[in-house]
């Protein structure tokens, strides 16, 4: 029994109220969309099977869910009763308060709420498309691309009924009139205007997604990705996920199951036209075909089962001798008369397998599997299309996913293939669209190409692979389909500057690729004021004038540079001269962006440059470095201390300082401002504490690693920070008190060594927030190995094997208590962990969990 109905609670003037507890809210969440046994709940939540028990117990005491059986009976279904349903409206309708002020956008999307993979979100206007388009980031609407540093992901739209929620008044309304135009802000009032909460699924499982709630965006389709195969020369183009984004490539096997006469439609259109198929796909348009004579010795086979091969051969030679006119043969009337059967009136020739359509709608079973077995051991080369009824046995799809190269096996919805791509038909919408599921598991609607879309090229695998792996620009939608384009990355490719000069005033993309590689910058001045910057990738260091570096760094953007700066360090490690060739010659206090960051890369890789080069350094490059610091400089910063003449580094460290608070983008800004906390003339906030891990190096903030996480945990959403989950915790924090760290600007640093009440301030914060349990499910395995090293510590056992390196708990134990550990054991794991261990550097936390306080 469900009772899943879009209707508004009965109490019309219920208070929006949100419902408290990680399980509660995913068990309910997950009955909301359709009703479950408890082992379907536990999948969807990812939550123990003793938990989710435990929840609906408790839920079935408040009545707000219910079951088919009776309380514990095995396959019962749960369901949401009226009570239950109630309870989530009045969640969206609490939560959907964070969405105010609203846009006046017509397309805006607010992100309301995330738990792992399942959104909530809000829009201006009926949301009717099949799936949306997510930043993985908060950017600012301003930008001209809105795609610099962000990440668009793919997630599907999944409930069909939307409800409409006020913000302001957290009640839900009916569905806006015709009359009214939603899109039209002076159609509602600030407090009025109400908004459409819908529920949508990230189609890439597990994918980071850092925009906190209340968040407004305008949906980029244009610039998402989805997680499946890219397109090669053997994938089978399907369809899209939205006509804006790109389109789905299956790889080389598809299982297809789908019913019934549109269905064979459908798969008409994508099945391209240098296939074999056999099947009745194509029965409306090839009625009668031509069957090979050669299949006919599989038919005598499966026709006389028990009749040995010698006599098999001397039928089958003897039917083909009939069918062919070729003699009078004499045929047993039993073969004759299955042969009829089986085949009917249909023509035979001698034939190889090749592109053809063999229709095999008025075959009987033994004849469609004959063809099938003729044609995956006569030439597996060739590109098929299979279609493998009920009736025929399991066992041929199988044989056609070990022996085809290429291909799509049309199947019945019971069959089980785990492991290979499938499609079928969308549960949720009507044909054309489907359901994709890659082998991976990862599933989307995906709409049917109108049309035919997969023609395959001649180029062989191998070299389409290796001209798309020296392409180095990430190719759009409209570029990935412009026929200019695609002749020139795979006949042109850096080899004709005639045909790119032709081209260059229609197709400035395509020329640019043409051009070798010696003339690619010279044709980029001409060119750069039509093109996307992201075309500059195309130009290497290597190829260009040296003292022209300094130039094309000054159209580059953050991501550009870490590119170019290990280009920068190949070159210079292999010819140390090429520092005098581009250095650029404009005094210091003129220095564009450009020639700071050439400045910036001289004196990070100086280990390399010639000697008698480093007074230039000292004179000219710290200067110019410091007119306009690039966005990563704290590695500069090192180097140039190394260089420095400390007769005075207090003057060396004050125009630092002066430079960090003239660039706030740089991540010299956030050294400044940390040596300025560590000596006591600043606070380390949360979100300040979120950035210092962002940009500075381990070392240089290990003393203060503790304050640091246990300020990152008390901010929202904590888990999604970046990187957060890449930064060994307890290598940073199990250290010996008063070990020496040396950080720029400051005589040093102690470590404090850990506090002795670190173990429950974790544990109290996580638990509140997030759950321990949950640690692992989002990948936070450095916090756990902390977590069970102060726990193994605090009770005296001996630490268990860790996630982030093996013996790391031991890092927590005094050093008389290491065990022998072997070489391969050490050296295996998160590298400054492998070193803490071969240092025999730890620290043992004594009373890590304090006594419990006394009431008295």
């Amino acid at each position: 029994m469900s009772l899943i109905v879009d209707t508004a609670p009965s109490n019309s003037e219920a208070k929006p109220r949100r419902i408290r507890g990680l399980h509660r809210r995913r068990v309910l969440s997950a009955l909301f969309r359709s009703d479950l046994t408890v082992a379907q709940i536990s999948r969807q939540t990812n939550l123990r099977m003793p938990h989710v028990s435990a929840e609906l117990k408790r839920l079935r005491k408040e009545e707000m869910v219910g079951s088919t059986g009776a309380p514990g009976a095995r396959g019962s279904s749960i369901y949401l009763t009226h009570r239950g349903r109630e309870a989530m409206i009045m969640d969206e309708a609490h939560r959907v308060q964070s969405c105010t002020p609203i846009p006046p956008s017509s397309n805006a999307v607010c992100m309301v709420s995330r738990d792992r993979d399942r959104l909530l979100l809000a829009s201006t206007m009926p949301f009717n498309q099949a799936s949306i388009a997510i930043p993985d980031r908060p950017f600012s609407n301003t930008d001209s691309s809105g795609s610099e540093g962000v990440i668009w992901v793919l997630a599907e739209v999944e409930n069909q009924t939307h409800r409409w929620i006020n913000p302001h008044t957290g009640k839900l309304c009916p569905k806006p009139s015709a009359a009214v135009d939603p899109a039209k802000i002076e159609s509602f009032s600030e407090v009025d205007r109400p908004l459409c909460i819908f529920h949508a699924r990230i189609i890439e499982s597990g994918r980071p997604i850092s925009i906190i709630p209340g968040t407004w965006f305008s949906p980029k389709f244009e610039l998402a990705r989805h997680p499946f195969s890219s397109h090669s020369e053997s994938s089978i183009r399907l369809g899209t996920i939205n006509p804006n984004s790109p389109p789905v490539f299956s790889p080389e096997i598809l299982v297809v199951d789908i019913e019934g006469r549109m269905g064979r439609s459908l798969i008409s259109r994508i099945i391209p036209d240098d296939f074999l198929v056999i099947g009745r796909v194509q029965d409306n348009k090839n009625p009668q075909s031509v069957f090979p004579l050669e299949a006919l010795d599989n038919w005598i086979r499966l026709a006389h089962p028990r009749t040995n091969p010698s006599e098999h051969r001397r039928r089958s030679q003897a039917l083909k001798d009939r069918i062919s006119f070729r003699r009078r043969s004499r045929v047993p009337e039993e073969t004759l008369r299955r042969f009829r059967l089986d085949w009917g009136d249909s023509l035979f020739e001698n034939k190889t397998t090749h592109t053809d359509r063999l229709n095999t709608s008025n075959l009987g079973p033994r004849a469609r599997r004959s063809l099938i077995e003729w044609a995956i051991q006569s030439n597996t080369q060739i590109p098929m299309l299979v279609e493998i009824e009920e009736d025929l046995p399991e066992h041929l799809i199988h044989d056609c996913m070990r022996h085809l190269d290429r291909g799509i096996i049309l199947t019945h919805p019971l069959v089980d293939v785990p492991g290979v791509a499938r499609l079928s038909a969308d549960p949720a919408r009507p044909l054309p669209w489907t359901r994709y599921s890659d082998p991976a598991g990862l599933s989307s609607p995906v709409r049917i190409d109108d049309g035919k879309p997969n023609q395959f090229s001649t180029i062989p695998i191998n070299e389409t692979e290796l001209i798309q792996s020296r392409l180095e620009v990430q190719l759009d939608t409209s570029e990935s389909s412009d026929p200019i384009i695609l002749k020139s990355i795979v006949e042109m490719l850096g080899r004709d500057e005639d045909w790119a000069n032709l081209i260059e005033a229609e197709h400035p993309e395509a020329s640019l690729i043409a051009t070798p590689p010696g003339l690619r910058w010279h044709r980029w001045k001409r060119i750069r004021d039509r093109v996307h910057i992201k075309w500059l990738a195309m130009i290497r260091l290597e190829d260009m004038p040296e003292y022209e570096v300094h130039e094309l760094m000054n159209q580059t953007n953050t991501d550009m540079q870490s590119a170019y700066s290990e280009q920068f360090r190949e070159i210079i490690s292999e010819n140390p001269t090429f520092a005098f060739d581009v250095r650029p010659m404009t005094p210091p206090e003129s220095s564009t962006r450009g020639s700071s960051w050439v400045a910036s890369r001289l004196l990070t890789f100086a280990n390399y440059i010639p000697r008698d080069m480093v007074d230039d350094l000292k004179s000219w490059a710290i200067p110019a470095w410091l007119q306009n610091p690039p966005s990563i400089s704290v590695d500069t910063l090192s180097a140039a201390m190394k260089i420095q003449d400390w007769g005075n580094p207090d003057e060396f460290f004050d125009e630092v300082h002066k430079s960090a608070n003239n660039h706030p983008n740089s991540d010299l800004s956030t050294w400044s401002r940390f040596v300025r906390i560590t000596q006591g003339r600043g606070r380390l906030t949360p979100s300040f504490s979120s950035i210092v891990i962002q940009h500075l190096p381990m070392e240089w903030y290990a003393p203060f690693s503790e304050q640091l996480l246990l300020n990152i945990i008390k901010m929202e959403n904590w888990w999604d920070q970046t990187n957060i989950s890449s930064i060994p915790w307890a290598a940073l924090i199990l250290r010996p008190k008063g070990e020496y760290h040396t950080l720029p600007g400051t005589n040093g640093l102690e470590h404090p060594g850990p506090s002795k009440d670190l173990l429950r301030r974790l544990e109290d914060s996580i638990e509140s927030e997030l759950g321990l349990e949950n640690l692992e499910d989002l990948k936070l395995i450095h916090i756990s190995d902390l977590l069970m090293a102060l726990e193994k510590a605090s009770t005296g056992s001996p630490p268990v094997d860790g996630k982030s390196h093996k013996m790391v708990g031991w890092l927590a134990q005094p050093l008389d208590k290491w065990p022998d550990m072997a070489h391969i054991e050490t050296m295996q794991g998160d590298p400054l962990i492998m070193a803490r261990l071969i240092m025999g550097r730890s620290k043992y936390a004594v009373d890590t969990r304090p006594e419990p306080y006394s009431m008295t």
